[in-house]
């Protein structure tokens, strides 16, 4: 059962309009991005602007709250990755999966990048299964030694975000990716 900020469970009805206000965001963020109206979003779930601020209180914990099953799956596939054989292959796989993540709606490349959301156990956790692949691939000198593992992350975000500013090309996203890691290979 969902529960709010305290340790009691939500009710019923609560449990329904949080659901709501989450559907309503990802059909928002699809149309409009993470910068939607969030007044839009109320009205869209049927619910008060003042019950999706009690159940999200910052635009970042909808955002989140969005996403939390992509992060998941973003921790699960890096976990799965460490078994690769091919560290490079591993870490290419993971971004590949994180910058299509980035690139799920317009300004979630931004969104990632900013502190408060990196405060989320889910994000956390992402974040983390990159890391260990990218010191992993490091360290068996796939990557140059003194890479930093955020530093990797900021770049695939950017790679993100550039792809959605740019028109529309398939292979672009694949590209950059090939080409930041050529540039993090040992010399």
């Amino acid at each position: 059962m969902a529960t709010g900020s305290g340790a009691r469970p939500l009710r019923a009805d609560a449990v329904r309009n949080r659901r709501s206000v989450i559907e309503a965001a990802r059909d928002a963020f699809a149309l409009h991005g993470v910068t939607a109206s969030l007044d839009d979003v109320a009205r869209a779930a049927g619910v008060g602007p003042g019950t999706l601020y009690r159940h999200f209180p910052s635009r970042d914990d909808l955002i989140l709250a969005v996403i939390t099953e992509g992060l998941a799956d973003l921790h699960r596939l890096g976990v799965e990755l460490l078994d690769e054989t091919d560290p490079l292959k591993a870490v290419s796989r993971w971004l590949e999966a994180f910058i299509e993540q980035c690139s799920m709606y317009d300004g979630l490349a931004q969104a990632l990048a900013r502190t408060p959301v990196h405060e989320s156990d889910t994000c956390r956790l992402s974040l983390d299964a990159g890391t260990a692949l990218i010191r992993r691939a490091a360290e068996a000198g796939a990557l140059r030694a003194d890479i930093d593992a955020d530093d990797v992350r900021h770049l695939a975000a950017a790679i993100a975000w550039v792809g959605g500013q740019l028109p529309p090309d398939p292979d672009r996203r694949t590209r950059l990716l090939r080409m930041m890691l050529d540039g993090l290979r040992p010399r």
